[in-house]
């Protein structure tokens, strides 16, 4: 009987002794509360020629997808580069963005560690497609200017408004982090998002003269386009940016 407890003990003991072992050889760091949601913002969209105030939420859908839809509005004056809009009277710029997101593997703080990380929001390398539209509204104003020896002031004909319509698509790859807290053994809300792509894109100007006399367009408008060009074009495109995201 006496041994029958030693025994029962001794069992007790080493079972404790082994959950003790294996809780201090766990690497598993995971949230405190659950994220599923990160709204993002896009500083670099304001050093774009067609600078915008751009927002964005991104969604989980799986243990390794995710959807991500972003909005942005722009006006003349916001780039914080020289801009061809300049040379407009007024000019505006509406951007809406949306990706399916395929992340390739978990996320590590530490790979020689083997620091593993369970999260409700997705983080890690990722591959996405993504569909893009843009929409630019200008408006000029027409003069015709008498001959040099006439001494009259150039007489004013009325505006010419142009819309610009832009659509195309991207493949891109991209790696979306956070920083992690060794003491507390937990990552912040805080996000960021780094990411390049190709693809092609279609434009097409729209443009309504209000005057039968107009003389047309003299803006080299950025580069490689131009709002005055008649007909639909299809060109190769480029994308590239950092994106910080906090979690909801």
């Amino acid at each position: 009987m006496i041994k029958s407890r030693y025994i029962l003990l001794a069992a007790l003991l080493i079972t404790l002794a082994t959950i003790g072992t294996a809780t201090a050889q766990d690497s598993t760091v995971s949230l405190r509360r659950p994220v599923r949601a990160v709204i993002k913002l896009a500083p670099l969209a304001l050093v774009d020629q067609d600078a915008t105030l751009q927002a964005g939420l991104e969604y989980r859908t799986g243990q390794r997808t995710s959807v991500q839809a972003e909005f942005g509005y722009g006006w003349k004056g916001l780039s914080l580069l020289e801009a061809d809009l300049e040379d407009f009277e007024k000019a505006e710029v509406w951007r809406a963005r949306s990706e399916v997101r395929f992340y390739t593997n978990r996320y590590r703080t530490n790979r020689r560690k083997e620091i593993a990380v369970k999260s409700s929001f997705p983080l890690g390398n990722y591959w996405a497609i993504e569909g893009f539209a843009k929409q630019i509204n200008v408006t000029k104003n027409e003069y015709s200017y008498q001959p040099i020896e006439a001494s009259s002031a150039p007489r004013y004909l009325g505006q010419m408004s142009i819309s610009r319509y832009v659509a195309g698509t991207h493949v891109k790859i991209g790696r979306q982090f956070a920083f992690y807290d060794p003491y507390r053994r937990t990552f912040s809300r805080t996000l960021f998002d780094i990411y390049l792509g190709a693809g092609v894109r279609w434009a097409i100007n729209d443009v309504r003269r209000n005057s039968p006399t107009s003389m047309g367009m003299d803006c080299g408008c950025g580069p490689g386009r131009s709002f005055e060009t008649e007909g639909s074009q299809w060109t190769p495109s480029l994308t590239a940016g950092l994106k910080v995201g906090f979690g909801l």
